[in-house]
């Protein structure tokens, strides 16, 4: 005899527990959602303010341009680009600066990767030899720039005078007075700077190497440089586009060495693009047109990143 359904009115029937469950489960959701987004509200209102804003008042200025006569601004459009395009001194500068990228990238990767596999092959005092590898990074431009501006003084520097008591020059050499030798100069000494960083992120990548792969390597013949190349390289890819793409970024944005070691000179031969639009601002005080330049620099960094990143995606290659 099957059970007669209660009619209205009659005892309480508790809900089912799976159903309980589930209400509990979303609250809780809900509850940590709140919770994330209130405990990253201060962030995000930090960052808005500090990038989001500046960026977007950028962006306006870019198509204004100041009238001291009035004392205004007034809406010129495509007329600030137009005017970037038609200078030499802009087009120079983005010379200057693509040698300035393939140059550091080149020198920063060559460095951190040799001084990666050093630190993969020490054993023992591994986190001093780690700690001494990042002291130029921790340096600042300005010590890293007095630096350098004293191995390079053609009369009083370490560098001339070292390579003179090894015959190599019978005269001294004016490192950064020459616009031939001035940005290489300006590469080594930007490279000391920043090497460290590639160099710890392409030993975090050794390590994950696991070490049964190289072992099987030795096992089956193959050297140092055969392992390197068809072994270490290949499983190391990752950690060398993350090392290419920071250290092309950096490079783009670079501006203290340059300002402090040559302001540009000689002959605008280590102008890079940060200070050319350094020196529109606040030596020609024409905001309107460094605003412009400084919105192409962003697209143009944007756009190589976005090319290297689907090119350097093993994801991708399949699709």
């Amino acid at each position: 005899m099957t059970p007669r359904a209660p009619a209205a009115g009659g005892p309480f029937r508790p809900e089912p527990a799976a159903r309980r469950g589930g209400v509990s489960r979303r609250r809780a959701g809900a509850g940590r959602t709140l919770r994330v987004a209130l405990f990253s509200a201060p962030l995000l209102a930090v960052l808005g303010a500090s990038v989001l804003l500046p960026a977007l008042y950028n962006a306006l200025l870019a198509f204004r341009r100041y009238d001291a006569m009035d004392d205004a601004w007034r809406f010129v459009g495509a007329g600030n680009f137009a005017r970037l395009v038609a200078a030499p001194a802009f087009w120079n500068s983005l010379g200057v600066t693509a040698i300035w990228v393939a140059g550091n990238v080149a020198m920063q990767l060559s460095l951190g990767l040799a001084v990666a596999l050093s630190l993969n092959a020490v054993t023992r005092p591994r986190a001093f030899y780690s700690a001494v590898v990042m002291v130029p990074w921790v340096s600042s431009f300005v010590i890293v720039a007095i630096v350098f501006l004293w191995l390079y003084h053609p009369e009083l520097g370490a560098l001339n005078d070292m390579l003179r008591r090894l015959g190599l020059i019978a005269t001294p050499i004016a490192w950064l007075a020459s616009p031939e030798l001035a940005q290489f100069s300006l590469m080594l000494a930007n490279t000391w700077k920043f090497f460290p960083i590639v160099a710890i992120t392409l030993f975090a990548g050794l390590q994950a190497i696991p070490r049964e792969v190289m072992e099987a390597a030795s096992i089956d013949g193959a050297g140092r440089i055969a392992t390197l190349r068809r072994v270490v390289l290949p499983m190391l890819s990752p950690s060398i586009a993350t090392a290419v793409l920071l250290s092309m970024i950096w490079s783009f944005n670079a501006f203290t060495l340059p300002i402090i070691m040559t302001g540009g000179g000689p002959l605008r031969a280590t102008e890079v693009i940060g200070l050319y639009i350094y020196k529109l601002a606040f030596d020609r005080f024409d905001f309107g047109l460094a605003a412009a330049a400084s919105l192409l620099l962003f697209l143009v960094i944007l756009c190589i990143t976005l090319v290297y990143l689907r090119l350097a995606d093993p994801a991708r290659e399949g699709r």
